[in-house]
């Protein structure tokens, strides 16, 4: 029992040696947290609408500010469309041809008649040897020619009319000519593409270029707008437009990329997206308007690119915060919480 007594003093000395140390450094832990939090909250305050955050913070967090980068936009959209079948405009101008030399012919014939319905009237009136039998075929026959030149050319117009319905007055002018853009096209020389667009509003304001929907040719090909089509695309909505472009030697009916550039250059600067917080439903950024002092500033556009997000409402010699805006985000939050919780 003598030999035991040494050793269990000396367990329980081990004992509450451990247990100090525990305690004691326990304590300076958690006495440690609550003053780096103490020291954390008064680097930052919000004063009205700006958060300030200490030169300290800034650095320690890695906050990094930059001037705007000056840019500038063009507005762009894209459509989708198909080259356009051009047989019907060669058989159209075929047949305008044909009865255009008809029409030619007709007029001579007419011409013929009115000369001999006068030669058989001056005789007739005369006494000589016309009859009244003969003076009545020579006004029919006139008659039938002028029928005749009238048919033609309602042929005409009605062929004209087609060619305006399905496709529309410009190209439909160059019937019968041997120049001009429906000879272009039917020989082959330019392509016409259908595509659909819903609103129509400033759609003259824009550059437009035509290209295969494939993956071979990377080539953009400028176009022409040349004006709503009488003919709508199968399964498409809104109205139908027709454009101009250079040979694209695809087939009939393949599908092509349409893009629509704004001609109005617009100034502005480029935010990148590593500025950009999304807070509410909203896009936000921060601003440095004075040393230490961040405002968040709602973002309002729609025009981006792969380079960032495009904005006319900041100028180029405002500061934006391009790291850390999520954590000023944070801290801002943060002091308003508290905030509520002491009211």
């Amino acid at each position: 029992m003598s030999i035991l007594r040494p050793i269990i003093l000396t367990q329980s000395l081990i004992i509450l040696v451990l247990v100090w140390l525990l305690a004691f450094f326990g304590k300076d832990e958690f006495y440690q947290n609550t003053d780096d939090e103490a020291i954390y909250t008064k680097q930052s305050k919000v004063v009205g609408n700006q958060i300030w955050i200490s030169p300290e913070s800034q650095k320690s967090v890695g906050i990094v500010v930059k001037k705007a980068k000056l840019s500038y936009f063009q507005d762009q959209k894209t459509f989708h469309g198909v080259l356009a079948d051009v047989n019907d405009l060669i058989e159209s101008n075929k047949l305008f041809k044909l009865n255009e030399s008809r029409l030619t012919e007709a007029k001579i014939i007419l011409r013929q008649k009115k000369l001999d319905l006068q030669r058989m009237r001056g005789l007739f009136n005369s006494g000589r040897k016309v009859s009244a039998r003969q003076l009545e075929l020579s006004e029919l026959a006139f008659e039938e020619a002028k029928r005749k030149l009238s048919e033609i050319k309602s042929e005409l117009a009605a062929i004209k009319q087609k060619v305006t319905s399905n496709w529309n007055a410009k190209i439909s002018k160059g019937l019968g000519k041997d120049s001009g853009l429906l000879l272009a096209i039917i020989s082959r020389k330019v392509d016409i593409t259908r595509f659909s667009i819903l609103s129509k509003a400033k759609i003259n304001e824009f550059f437009w270029q035509v290209k295969s929907s494939g993956f071979n040719d990377p080539i953009d090909y400028p176009a022409t707008l040349l004006g709503p089509s009488g003919l709508s695309l199968k399964g498409e909505t809104g109205e139908t437009w027709l454009l101009k472009s250079p040979l694209l030697n695809l087939a009939s009916n393949s599908p092509v990329v349409i893009y629509a550039r704004d001609k109005n250059k617009r100034s502005g600067v480029l935010i990148p997206e590593d500025a950009i917080v999304r807070f509410a439903g909203e896009s936000w950024i921060y601003l440095q308007n004075n040393p230490d002092y961040f405002e968040r500033s709602i973002l309002k556009t729609t025009f981006s690119n792969s380079d960032g997000v495009f904005s006319q409402q900041v100028k180029p010699d405002q500061l934006i915060v391009v790291i850390g805006a999520q954590t000023l985000l944070s801290e801002e939050l943060r002091h308003q919480i508290e905030n509520e919780n002491e009211h």
